[in-house]
């Protein structure tokens, strides 16, 4: 009897492993406290076009799970705590928004790189670190390349480290508001060379 009921007990302990946790899928988008800045302004159409290329971020980073960095070297790869989307489509998409209404002064516009799409200029964004710490902050690091046809105009880095919020919507909050200060600086610089 006693082999019986240690049995039937380890059999409803496996049956019970198998039982998943809920999946949280997220989407980057741009924070809302910065919706007044976030406005589209534009006259679509009427000034230049800036299709952003593929953008190449490390592997280890562009996976359906998000990523965590830990002490030194470490990472942690959550399988609870999913992306909706590639990442590095996530940041072209956010980024062209971004872009967009920053650049309302030129009137310009920034779209993903698409066949069939004949810009005015070209972006280029390699992104060596876009990672943190749930419990204490976020990063981002990253150079970007401006050119008109096959002629660079602007090459710069961006690097900035923020807080976030201990808990993982927080945390991809901050990859939408380091999406929109990387976009002010880029659009700052065109300013700067395009009339």
């Amino acid at each position: 009897m006693k082999k019986y009921l240690f049995c039937t007990l380890f059999f409803l302990l496996c049956s019970c492993s198998h039982i998943s946790l809920p999946t949280n899928v997220y989407v980057i988008d741009i924070p809302e406290s910065y919706a007044e800045k976030y406005q589209n302004k534009l006259q679509v159409g009427s000034g230049p076009i800036f299709a952003i290329m593929h953008i190449n971020i490390p592997s280890y980073l562009n996976r359906p799970q998000i990523v965590l960095r830990e002490k030194g070297s470490k990472i942690h790869i959550d399988e609870r705590h999913r992306w909706g989307e590639n990442l590095d489509k996530a940041i072209s998409r956010v980024l062209s928004n971004a872009l967009t209404n920053n650049l309302a002064p030129l009137n310009g516009v920034a779209v993903p790189l698409k066949l069939g799409t004949h810009p005015d200029y070209t972006i280029q964004l390699d992104i060596s670190r876009f990672e943190g710490n749930l419990n204490e902050y976020l990063e981002l690091d990253a150079f970007w390349t401006l050119q008109k046809g096959s002629v660079k105009i602007l090459q710069a880095s961006f690097y900035k480290k923020i807080p976030v919020m201990n808990d993982y919507s927080g945390f991809v909050n901050g990859y939408g508001e380091l999406l929109f200060l990387l976009a002010q600086d880029m659009a700052n610089a065109f300013y700067a060379h395009i009339q």
